[in-house]
């Protein structure tokens, strides 16, 4: 709901973009005959609580974005189970400074779009930097907005 996103963006400063955690892990071992799919997955929560820096005083929204891609093996046409073969995840905490009140649904509309939009060139940059490391194939990190329909 674009409205509620607004409503939130005017009261909301972006302060820091974080890794919170993160992994990857390997099933098994590549094989270059294999076919291989891809999945991802997205879950976003945030947070409301309060914060004293020196003399200041404010109220502080927190987003963990929990994001992952993991590679598969597809099957033959006759196989039924699909066969991971790696997956890379990352949650990025992403903190905002709120300047005056904001409704609980305009801040869960902003959490799932802007906060997501916000962390994505992170979570991109992750993805890519941590399969080049790990030799792996780098995986396919669709743009946001094929993601959100």
């Amino acid at each position: 709901d674009k409205v509620l996103i607004s409503q939130a963006a005017k009261y909301l400063k972006l302060k820091n973009i974080t890794l919170f955690e993160c992994n990857l892990k390997r099933f098994q071992e590549l094989s270059e005959q294999k076919a291989i799919g891809q999945q991802i997955k997205k879950g976003v929560r945030g947070i409301l609580g309060e914060v004293n820096e020196g003399d200041r005083h404010f109220q502080l929204f927190r987003v963990f974005i929990e994001l992952g891609v993991r590679f598969t093996e597809l099957p033959d046409q006759d196989a039924q189970p699909v066969n991971p073969l790696f997956q890379i995840e990352a949650v990025f905490q992403v903190d905002y400074e709120l300047t005056d009140e904001v409704d609980q649904a305009a801040l869960h509309e902003f959490a799932n779009y802007n906060a997501v939009h916000n962390a994505w060139p992170f979570w991109r940059q992750f993805v890519f930097s941590t399969a080049h490391q790990a030799g792996l194939p780098c995986p396919e990190i669709p743009l946001l907005t094929d993601l959100q329909q």
